[in-house]
């Protein structure tokens, strides 16, 4: 659903029935088959959607909200531009960072407000960072300037600071805390803010012809994530440390374990695509676990606790475009790709999960949001199973699948389960029918599914 409108009307992008790409089935004591759609494909389409600090020498005041349209007739949107960067601050708030200056502010509500219009345009990576003043600031940083905001300060923004104008010109300086200091992309050299609020905005050169893109803190330490400069399309777009470490890299959809020692790829989204820097989120909440060393000088024993990674990808093909996980939700389960929320759109800007709501930001044409899971809205899901192979007998001995049972989680209410199968791969889809012969499965609270087959062939 979409968050930030303005009238009671539902934007024109609209999401789509979510489909698994999962490889690995579910367990099932009799033969599983492969369902699919058929000849009833998804209810809904996806429709085409049309130095030291100094003060700001011109600090912008508050500004008041200039609704913006968003598609269908008499939609208004809080959103002017795409949020590129999510960041959840200490202060209660959760802040969006867009891509022609503006920053909103989103409270527990899920109220979303204008707060502050950056006169440099585009915000290219955005921060929280607290300091040995006993502060905590809000850093963004557009092309070549570098700002900060005291949290909370002045509700009006006449607090923003200008911290730096000679930041690198680069289309990210995506930014990420660790161990009290901030470190921010800046081209081809890394910028730090350190906790005594000291500054650099080359405190580390890296080697010749790479570009800084993503950070990831991983035990007290920044991983870098890189472009080639002459091939920008080829290099680590977004980085996310779940229970293996991961990055998405290329334009293709590829993931690969970002461990430092794997080099093949462990699964790519099944249309291609990418993300972005802050398009990489986990599910839950990250927990952090310390180990003091006595006499240590700092806490370098950190490790960050995340189960699925979710992954904003945009650029893919019709219809596999979205939110997607990857991972396991229990230890001994498999690790699974799966497309969770379908959503075709020209960019999807940053992705994070806030009190257990997944948030998501996109832009189609001229149109901006920030959508919302909610989890009383279901969409129609589409589950496609392996082909199963008939166990080797005699010849003259011809297999007949008599029926299929699925087991579920309790079934919702209003929610149904239909069953497609297809034999020796050819043909259409044939819809079976329950035992009832009811062409759907539509008990709530119901855990097991039985379907009638009665069909002869080798493969299923």
């Amino acid at each position: 659903v979409d968050e930030g409108l303005l009238t009671g009307h539902s934007p024109s992008l609209s999401v789509s029935p979510s489909a698994s790409v999962s490889e690995s089935p579910s367990p099932s004591p009799s033969p599983s088959p492969s369902p699919s759609t058929g000849e009833s494909p998804s209810p809904s389409t996806t429709p085409s959607l049309s130095p030291s600090l100094s003060p700001s020498t011109t600090p912008s005041s508050s500004i008041s909200p200039s609704p913006s349209p968003s598609g269908g007739a008499g939609v208004t949107t809080v959103f002017q531009d795409l949020i590129r960067f999510f960041v959840k601050c200490s202060d209660g708030f959760t802040y969006g960072f867009g891509s022609a200056g503006y920053i909103y502010r989103r409270d527990s509500d899920g109220i979303w407000v204008q707060v502050y219009k950056d006169a440099n345009g585009a915000i290219k990576g955005a921060a929280e960072k607290p300091s040995s003043s006993k502060k905590t600031y809000l850093y963004w940083a557009t092309d070549k300037v570098l700002k900060r905001k005291v949290i909370p300060g002045l509700a009006n923004f006449n607090d923003v600071e200008v911290v730096d104008s000679n930041l690198g010109s680069v289309d990210w300086h995506t930014m990420i805390q660790i161990g009290g200091g901030l470190h921010i992309a800046n081209r081809d050299f890394l910028g730090y803010v350190g906790y005594d609020d000291s500054y650099s905005n080359e405190v580390l050169d890296l080697i010749p012809g790479n570009i800084t893109k993503t950070l990831v803190e991983r035990n007290g330490r920044a991983i870098i994530g890189t472009y080639r400069e002459a091939d920008p399309n080829k290099g680590v777009n977004a980085a996310i440390d779940s229970e293996y470490p991961l990055a998405q890299v290329g334009d293709e959809g590829k993931i690969f374990f970002a461990n430092m020692q794997d080099s093949m790829p462990v699964k790519t989204f099944p249309g291609g695509g990418y993300c972005n820097p802050d398009g990489v989120t986990n599910e839950i909440e990250q927990m952090n676990f310390f180990e003091w060393e006595e006499g240590a000088s700092s806490w370098i024993d950190k490790q960050s606790v995340g189960n699925l990674a979710l992954f904003a990808v945009y650029g893919a093909d019709t219809g596999k475009g979205g939110i997607y996980s990857f991972g396991r939700s229990k230890k001994n389960a498999p690790f699974v790709l799966n497309l969770d929320y379908q959503l075709d759109a020209d960019e999807l800007g940053a992705i994070t999960s806030v009190d257990g709501t997944v948030l998501v930001s996109y832009q189609d044409g001229s149109d901006f949001g920030v959508k919302a899971e909610d989890p009383s809205n279901k969409a129609t899901a589409i589950y496609e199973g392996l082909d199963f192979k008939a166990p080797v007998k005699y010849p003259v001995n011809i297999t007949t699948w008599k029926y299929v049972e699925l087991f579920m989680s309790p079934l919702p209410g209003l929610c149904s389960v239909e069953f497609y199968y297809k034999m020796n791969k050819t043909g259409a889809w044939t819809r079976a029918k329950t035992a009832d012969g009811e062409v759907s499965y539509a008990v709530s609270g119901g855990k097991k599914a039985v379907f009638s087959i009665q069909a002869e062939g080798e493969i299923f």
